[in-house]
């Protein structure tokens, strides 16, 4: 049977993820045609492939996508700020024109901003006497501007480090299991150690720019937005959709923007954030609870009504 007949086939537990990540984010583990394959191993009937601040991987994943049984639609995570409290609000674009020169300039803005920040956080680990070698961020970077992942993995995985008594819970205790989660808890927020304020474009800008390039914009992991109140702000931003089902989320809070997006006649969107073993190793692709297709065929049916 041909991928397009599989796809037809009806079935009311099919189920998608709309927040995956490829090689092309600095943090991401696998080539397009990889994470084509673990969906398609699990089971998925779509995806979404959102890099952070890049669209390189939407010419890989639409030619991948004509020979697989797993539908496609072309993704991106915006990095911006929330201008009422600075906090770092992630905006996931759906069907956004990868080749406008707007957009792609944006982009390259953010990248920018993305470097002067990792600069700055390399700076604040040293200061607190970790010793770090940038060239081996560069490398795990693909010499992209690297992600928070990409230095700690080096300032956790440097030899020279590893006599540091702060780092021993990390390496062989209790926190060992999701490392990267707790070093960027404890030394990177605000309020820790290494703290650095991200820059970047303002999150209006964000949705502006994605709506402008003929995509729909959509709130990642709103559990990040510190005070709900301030989904209001957002909405009046011109988001068109929300992150309710998230592997971020407590079923508390699941149901909480599931009831919110309906409020607010807002579209529903489920993903894992996906990035591979390295980042995220208890993430998996698809991975998230409630993840029905029925989100992915709401997104399609939202971008016909745009064009």
């Amino acid at each position: 049977m041909s991928p397009a007949a599989l796809r037809g086939i009806n079935c009311m537990d099919k189920t998608s993820d709309l927040h995956i990540h490829s090689h092309y984010s600095e943090d991401g583990d696998f080539s397009v045609g990889r994470i084509f394959e673990l969906a398609a191993e699990q089971g998925l009937s779509g995806i979404s492939i959102t890099d952070h601040d890049s669209v390189e991987s939407v010419g890989d994943a639409l030619a991948v996508a004509q020979e697989s049984v797993v539908e496609y639609i072309p993704g991106v995570e915006l990095t911006t700020v929330l201008s009422v409290d600075g906090s770092q609000q992630h905006i996931l674009g759906y069907f956004v024109d990868h080749t406008d020169r707007g957009f792609l300039d944006l982009l390259k803005y953010i990248q920018d901003c993305r470097l002067t920040v990792a600069r700055k956080r390399i700076n604040a680990l040293k200061s607190i006497g970790f010793t770090v070698e940038e060239n081996r961020i560069w490398e795990m970077a693909g010499n992209r501007a690297p992600a928070a992942a990409s230095i700690m993995l080096e300032v956790l995985d440097n030899p020279v480090n590893h006599g540091d008594r702060r780092l021993a819970e990390y390496l062989r205790g209790p926190k060992s299991d999701d490392r990267l989660r707790h070093f960027y808890r404890e030394y990177l927020i605000e309020g820790a150690p290494a703290y650095v304020p991200f820059e970047s474009v303002d999150t209006q800008e964000g949705i502006d720019a994605i709506k402008k390039g003929g995509g729909i914009p959509v709130l990642a992991h709103p559990v990040f937005v510190r005070n709900r109140d301030w989904l209001d702000v957002i909405v009046g931003y011109g988001i068109k959709g929300i992150e309710a089902i998230s592997t971020y989320h407590t079923e508390e809070e699941t149901l909480f923007y599931l009831s919110y997006a309906k409020k607010r006649a807002l579209l529903i969107t489920a993903g894992s954030d996906y990035h591979g073993p390295t980042a995220k190793p208890k993430v998996t692709i698809g991975g998230v609870e409630g993840n029905s297709f029925a989100y992915f065929e709401a997104l399609k049916a939202a971008a016909k009504k745009n064009h």
